[in-house]
């Protein structure tokens, strides 16, 4: 199948105008130009979601910080991994209630209290962000898996 511009060297010369075919196939036409300005902003965006969700991470690290070191009993440190893995190591004033028990043991009695929420994975650790949302309380944020901690640790 002629391409336009073929027939005209003039033309055939401006591929800005008339870009060839990537694939010739039946009824196919793929545009180069059309196919870049497509991909350059998906591209952009993951980029930045991904610069984004790094900053913030590190931002929630800065935070739990800072929390360890003000009065313990203006928010809660909440480590749904077993007791095992608990023992091993955990963040400083951490409170340990394991995934499979927390719909019976509510991690404080004051609603309202911040909660930080880790665990082993991040998908367990949403799951229990969850349930705490549906159980009442406020201000529960999730801070993902323990060996994202980069900060001191207790052992006991």
């Amino acid at each position: 199948m002629p391409h336009p511009g073929d027939e005209n060297p003039i033309l055939n010369d401006r591929v800005f105008l008339y870009p060839r075919r990537l694939y010739d196939g039946p009824g196919m036409y793929f545009n180069p130009i059309i196919i870049v300005a497509i991909v350059l902003p998906v591209l952009l965006m993951l980029t930045l979601m991904m610069v984004d969700r790094i900053r913030s991470r590190g931002h929630l690290i800065r935070t739990v910080s800072a929390l360890i070191s003000q009065d313990q009993y203006e928010y809660t440190i909440l480590d749904i991994r077993n007791a095992g893995h608990f023992a091993e190591g955990h963040i400083p004033h951490a409170v340990n209630v394991p995934f499979e028990q927390i719909n019976n043991r509510l991690p404080t009695e004051n609603m309202f209290q911040h909660i930080y929420v880790y665990g082993q994975n991040r998908r367990k650790v949403r799951k229990a962000v969850r349930i705490l949302d549906k159980s009442g309380y406020f201000n529960v944020t999730s801070y993902g898996a323990y060996r994202g901690w980069k900060g001191p640790i207790e052992t006991t």
